[in-house]
């Protein structure tokens, strides 16, 4: 008896991480320039991209109001009232939404490039911080700013904001 129990575990278990197997197969894929595309869409679709050189970050992410501009699935795009600038938000640590999580690699002074509707725009960052995740964060009311932010995996109970200024 004891002998077909353990032989049911263990086909319980093959068949199980089968099905894991499977399931992930045509999930994510990461190419060579660092977009991660998936299988359900393609990249054409995207309004823009954030490159950030010093961690190896090229992220596609869409227009507003478009089905996967959210947190739960992608980059989000969030505009702001403020002329040219623009915001950025993302999850960071563990799964395959986590797509910030080198952002706390980042450091004054890297290159970081914004390119929407094809237009290219070159920002230096300029400050980094953390605030208490509420959801809320400081946006100036200057022009060519754009803010990156992610629940901080360092300081928990705080999000990470990193402000590129336009060069």
């Amino acid at each position: 008896m004891k002998r077909v129990i353990i032989l049911l575990f263990i086909i319980c278990l093959f068949v199980l991480v089968s099905f894991f197997l499977k399931s992930n197969e045509n999930s994510t894929v990461s190419n060579e320039s660092g977009i991660i595309d998936y299988d359900t869409y393609s990249t054409e679709e995207y309004y823009g991209y954030l490159k950030i050189p010093s961690v190896n970050m090229n992220l596609g992410f869409y227009n507003y109001n478009h089905e996967l501009n959210d947190v739960s699935q992608n980059v989000q795009y969030i505009p702001i009232p403020v002329s040219d600038s623009f915001l950025l938000v993302a999850h960071s640590g563990v799964g395959k939404i986590a797509f910030f999580n080198d952002l706390h690699y980042v450091g004054i002074g890297d290159d970081v490039y914004l390119e929407i509707k094809k237009v290219n725009r070159h920002y230096k960052i300029t400050d980094i911080y953390r605030t208490v995740k509420d959801g809320d964060i400081s946006i100036s009311k200057e022009s060519g700013k754009l803010y990156l932010t992610t629940c901080d995996q360092v300081v928990k109970g705080y999000q990470l904001v990193i402000v590129a200024t336009q060069v």
